[in-house]
């Protein structure tokens, strides 16, 4: 009886079964949850932009934390975009409980929980909205707020950034259909084009971006390492650094810029998470540590270099990107640009001969040392 109680309380109904694939169409009422970790929304972004692809009839709406709708709104996937903020949904609330509503009046047919790790709430606003598929990670309490679930393989080493491409044949998705890069408004990625080429004094030169932000585990590199790692890319190369981070990383990205010799252009505007990814889109290359940039950069093809400290998941490590070489960090060691540097000419090799592309992965690079930092 109490159980009963919860769940009316939840404004949860009783679902009919599913059967995958067969369950999406062109009448389809798709819900997709995000929680507050940026790289979550990029590794499932792929599969929601094939779902809206194949079932162009099909409605998405999105339930995000209030600084990502900057983002999602313009990637024309979405009918609607509702913004939550997180302790909105701790503890009974009203905002909770209207929100459970609205979701249920929806009538979806099936709900995203877009993270890899359990999410308690986003999985109970699942169950709430009445869909039937409702998909998210695995974990012992997660049925019956999730009956379709992605379970992570320790031993097979896989990437977050791949894990999605195995689930989509069950979803009816044709093969290949799932495309890394972000879906950015083609006129917002003509006017940062131009920008960047106006506010470069020579054509040729490079555009680094470069992350001082924390990484997933809260280290960071201390902006002495990356100042010497910039001093020396100029040296070698003609480029602009340009400092670029996720709202996490803010405090050290104004850090890290001050310690540079050359301002950034006041045009390069970095207000907002999509102003920062339509930039780091125009980038030559990008060096960051595992942070959420790092891998915006990798799913959207750009030449990239991770300077990873510390033992890192496997779900954070890229594997056979072409335009991706990840080097080891120890803290409190310089970089080792020897090894920067062999890896910047992999990277960039592999761009110049294939032309930008997306980061699905491809034929590896031949394995770069591991170096301290």
């Amino acid at each position: 009886m109490l159980e009963k109680l919860k769940s009316v309380l939840r404004g949860r109904r009783p679902t009919p079964a599913f059967r995958v694939p067969g369950h999406f169409s062109d009448n389809s009422r798709v819900l997709a949850l995000a929680n507050a970790d940026l790289s979550d929304l990029v590794f499932h972004m792929p599969l929601l932009a094939a779902i809206r692809r194949t079932w162009p009839g099909a409605s998405l709406d999105f339930l995000v934390p209030e600084p990502f709708a900057s983002l999602v709104i313009p990637s024309g996937l979405a009918r609607q975009v509702m913004v939550y903020r997180e302790k909105q949904l701790a503890g009974w609330k009203p905002a909770l409980g209207n929100l459970q509503r609205t979701l249920a009046a929806a009538r979806y047919d099936a709900s995203f929980v877009l993270s890899q790790r359990p999410a308690p709430a986003l999985e109970s606003l699942g169950l709430a909205s009445g869909a039937v598929v409702r998909c998210g990670p695995s974990h012992p309490a997660a049925w019956p707020a999730v009956n379709l679930e992605l379970r992570a393989d320790p031993e097979s080493g896989q990437y977050g950034g791949d894990r999605l491409r195995e689930l989509a044949p069950y979803l009816g998705l044709p093969a290949g259909s799932l495309r890394t890069a972000w879906p950015l408004p083609a006129d917002k990625r003509r006017q940062v084009a131009q920008l960047v080429h106006f506010n470069k004094p020579r054509p040729d030169e490079l555009l680094v971006g470069i992350d001082p932000g924390p990484d997933k585990a809260g280290r960071a590199l201390a902006p002495e390492n990356l100042h010497y790692v910039a001093q020396q890319l100029k040296a070698k190369l003609s480029c602009r650094i340009l400092p670029l981070s996720s709202p996490s990383g803010q405090d050290r990205l104004k850090q890290f810029e001050a310690g540079l010799n050359t301002p950034t252009p006041p045009a390069f505007n970095r207000d907002t998470i999509l102003d920062t990814l339509l930039l780091l889109c125009q980038c030559d290359l990008f060096l960051a540590g595992n942070t959420d940039l790092f891998h915006a950069a990798v799913a959207e093809g750009v030449p990239t270099i991770g300077l990873f400290s510390g033992q890192i998941d496997s779900r954070w490590l890229p594997a056979a990107r072409r335009r991706c070489a990840v080097l080891r960090t120890k803290h409190g060691e310089r970089i080792e640009m020897s090894a920067v540097l062999a890896a910047v000419d992999c990277v960039r090799a592999s761009a110049n001969d294939h032309g930008r592309e997306t980061g699905l992965p491809g034929p590896a690079l031949a394995p770069l040392p591991l170096t301290g930092a």
